[in-house]
């Protein structure tokens, strides 16, 4: 019988069975990273046509599966390097969100490296330690992946960015298409100024507008509203950050599989070909991509009802 002792992020677990590194092999060989590369291909080529819209939402969900995937896969061998198929069954959203920032933010955090704190410079290096050496390209290989990883952490450790993707994920429940934002001075006050006279501030034909909940009583979770917000992307940009999750999460698994005894010239890893395409994730800039405008609320304005209120409402005559 088998057992491997990890936590995560605080949480500890014990994940015991009679072919414990058997099964974790397994798990890591059926994690197929080409599937965000297949995404970007399938839908890349519609971005032009009818289903435009339809593409780039595509993309964006990808996108964040992509994140969660490539985090998941590294927290996992930040604190259970020997056992992923563990760490990866048993975790959630939001504990997986905390090592990423205890990552990025330098804090100490449970982990099986002797080094600390564990960041995504100390990271990149491990798993890319021998990537590009042959041809001179290995400082700049490690240096990328800890930048873009930096980035990647930056995205999906964004409350709106969450936000979005829930809404997007769970029940479809956001309109296609991004917004435009102009702003212009009324010669005469509450006329609209001419279009001419409009400055645009911010400006995309992809995105999306959904509602999230907002609780505007302190400390109440029964009374709520919901709130309106907005985003824009480039799809650009998605497809060329998925490449690169492809690659990121191609390595990560590749160096787990070594780890967990798999033959080195099995496991394959990936890198672009030129420094400068590490930043194509962000190349299109869209100016503002976050958008929140809503009628305020005050807990004046209205009259707070409790739990019992609303049971009893089901049963009133």
């Amino acid at each position: 019988m088998e057992s491997i002792k990890f936590a995560i992020n605080e949480t500890p677990y014990a994940c015991w069975d009679w072919e414990l590194q058997k099964k974790n092999l397994e798990f890591l060989e059926s994690i197929d990273p080409d599937y965000f590369s297949y995404i970007v291909k399938i839908n890349s080529e519609n971005l032009e046509g009818d289903d435009k819209q339809k593409a780039a939402i595509s993309l964006r969900l990808a996108y964040s599966h992509g994140l969660e995937t490539f985090f998941a896969l590294i927290c996992s061998l930040v604190q259970a390097p020997y056992c992923t198929i563990g760490w990866m069954i048993n975790y959630k959203t939001a504990e997986l969100v905390n090592v990423v920032r205890k990552i990025t933010s330098r804090t100490p955090l449970l982990s099986r490296f002797r080094e600390t704190p564990v960041t995504w410079q100390l990271l990149a290096t491990l798993i890319h330690g021998n990537l590009g050496s042959a041809t001179g390209k290995s400082e700049w290989i490690k240096k990328g992946f800890e930048k873009l990883w930096l980035q990647f952490a930056k995205d999906f450790t964004d409350e709106n960015f969450s936000f979005e993707y829930n809404s997007l994920k769970h029940g479809l429940r956001a309109r296609f298409g991004g917004f435009h934002f102009y702003v212009g001075h009324e010669d005469t006050p509450g006329v609209l100024a001419p279009p001419e006279k409009m400055m645009c501030l911010c400006s995309s034909e992809f995105g999306t507008s959904y509602y999230c909940r907002e609780n505007f009583i302190p400390d109440n979770k029964v009374n709520f509203r919901p709130r309106r917000h907005s985003r824009n992307w480039s799809p650009l940009n998605l497809a060329n950050g998925l490449l690169l999750l492809s690659m990121s999460i191609e390595n990560t698994l590749s160096f787990l599989r070594i780890l967990n005894g798999a033959p080195p010239e099995k496991c394959k890893f990936s890198n672009p070909i030129t420094e400068d395409q590490f930043e194509l994730p962000w190349k299109e800039s869209l100016g503002a991509d976050n958008f929140n405008l809503d009628f305020d609320i005050e807990k004046s304005q209205v009259t707070p009802l409790s739990k019992q209120d609303i049971i009893d409402s089901y049963t009133a005559s």
